[in-house]
């Protein structure tokens, strides 16, 4: 499934039908959605319990509003289950601009000055100093979250 991709209703047609127009909620069960860029993970909560017209439904994990990807959805009975369902290995596939620094730490930010010499560093980077710089970002990492995030540690925003 995927939200946010158009419609074939109007707009007048969006509100949810009354219940005995459609077929009864499932119980439970997992709903796996490609999340589109601009959505928050709430959003496509929110979107998949208008859908579906079920209340208890919550996503597994969070996507930031800027990534594409897969978001794990469970609904009903199987949100008893969520926590089974976290903890697994994810990839991340990503563009770079080297030399660019944002004040957000992403594409949203306001470009910040580069560091003298930056842009000819950038420019002379060859793919096997890449590659060796990418490996020492392989595995369990500790790091500081930017100024700008949704992480929570012990129920408070780092």
């Amino acid at each position: 499934m995927r939200p946010g991709g158009g419609s074939w209703r109007t707009s007048r047609q969006r509100s949810m039908p009354a219940r005995r127009d459609h077929p009864p909620p499932p119980a439970g069960g997992v709903l796996v959605v490609d999340k589109p860029a601009g959505m928050t993970s709430h959003d496509v909560v929110a979107w998949a319990r208008r859908a579906l017209g079920v209340r208890r439904i919550g996503h597994v994990g969070t996507l930031d509003p800027l990534a594409t990807g897969v978001l794990p959805l469970v609904v009903g009975r199987a949100t008893r289950l969520a926590t089974l369902l976290t903890g697994g290995s994810k990839t991340y596939r990503a563009v770079i601009r080297l030399g660019l620094e944002t004040d957000t730490y992403d594409a949203t930010g306001t470009p910040q000055p580069a560091p003298p010499g930056a842009e000819e560093r950038a420019r002379s980077l060859d793919r096997d100093a890449a590659d060796a710089a990418c490996r020492r970002f392989t595995g369990v990492l500790q790091q500081r979250p930017p100024a700008y995030s949704a992480k929570k540690v012990g129920g408070v925003r780092a």
